[in-house]
């Protein structure tokens, strides 16, 4: 019998579908022991001795907790971004690291377009107009005919097109490869860095940090931007320079922001706070009911699979 240690704070929080998967693969799992809560390294290190696996959301799974775990075997990740894990290290003790691919990628972009949509039509300036008891009609924008930049033409940025192309959108995108796919389907159009920043009415942010992605979307790159654009972060917090987009919004380069992800998080005290250009929200990309109990199972059958592989061998 092999333990599963449960470090997420979401898993389990809707069905127990997915823990019963483990417990009928005849393993015994231990829960997160605090709750559903976000736990620390620290947090987590006491109760990792025994685990042969562990499944995560975005705590910090460092050198330090996979090292507290001699009997580790996978690190299962709720979501599709491992910048939280020290995937390297764990790669070298031989530790596999999962994702749950196929399962975030359309509640992101649906997020994505709902900020468009509040961006071009106004609907929370109305909103809270009528609730203060005034009818104000704000001239907005149609989204039809205006170009989506998409920086990063992955799963999320494919769906991100394939709604953007329902709208009547033109999409631009900038990615390492061409893809060929979303050129035929949606129209999807590969440029360069440049020409992305230069053309887009919104930028939506869809790559993976890494080394070369952090930092990208620094001072000098927003304010090539037009001056009545939108950025729209829904990746990581790092890929955009906090301070050189709020210098940049305070100067107008640009026309707002949608921030889904954050350098810290959580994050309460945003320097963003309190700008009427510019949406925040607390990393929600994924967050929905449904998407969360798909990722549930998916995490336990990678943890399953991982276990058996290693019983059999």
């Amino acid at each position: 019998m092999a333990t599963v240690l449960i470090t997420s704070e979401y898993f389990g929080m809707f069905d127990d579908t997915a823990r019963k998967m483990l417990t009928d693969a005849g393993h015994k799992v231990i829960d997160n022991p605090y709750g559903h809560k976000f736990l620390s390294p620290e947090e987590i290190i006491p109760h990792i001795k025994e685990a042969d696996a562990i499944i995560c959301d975005l705590e910090k799974i460092t050198r330090e907790v996979i090292d507290a775990a001699p009997n580790l075997k996978i690190i299962s990740r709720r979501g599709v971004g491992i910048d939280n894990v020290d995937y390297r290290y764990a790669a070298s003790k031989g530790i596999e690291v999962s994702r749950t691919l196929g399962l975030v990628e359309k509640p992101v972009a649906e997020v994505v377009m709902s900020y468009i949509l509040l961006f071009s039509r106004k609907i929370c300036q109305m909103n809270a107009s009528m609730h203060e008891g005034r009818w104000e009609k704000l001239m907005s924008d149609s989204v039809e005919g205006k170009t989506l930049g998409i920086a990063g033409m992955g799963g999320i940025g494919t769906e991100v097109a394939k709604r953007a192309a329902a709208f009547g959108m033109n999409i631009i995108y900038y990615s390492r490869t061409r893809k060929e796919e979303a050129e035929k389907e949606y129209g999807a159009v590969k440029v360069s860095f440049d020409e992305l920043l230069a053309n887009s009415d919104f930028l939506s942010i869809n790559m993976a940090l890494t080394d070369e992605t952090r930092g990208m979307f620094d001072y000098n790159a927003i304010c090539r931007m037009k001056p009545r654009a939108y950025l729209i972060n829904t990746a990581r917090g790092p890929i955009v320079r906090e301070q050189d987009l709020k210098k940049a919004l305070d100067e107008k380069r640009i026309s707002g922001a949608a921030i889904d992800v954050f350098d810290v998080e959580p994050q309460t005290d945003s320097i963003f706070r309190g700008m009427e250009n510019v949406i925040l929200t607390p990393h929600i990309g994924s967050f929905t009911r449904e998407v969360f109990i798909e990722m549930d199972k998916a995490a336990a059958r990678n943890v399953i699979r991982k276990l058996s592989e290693v019983s059999h061998s």
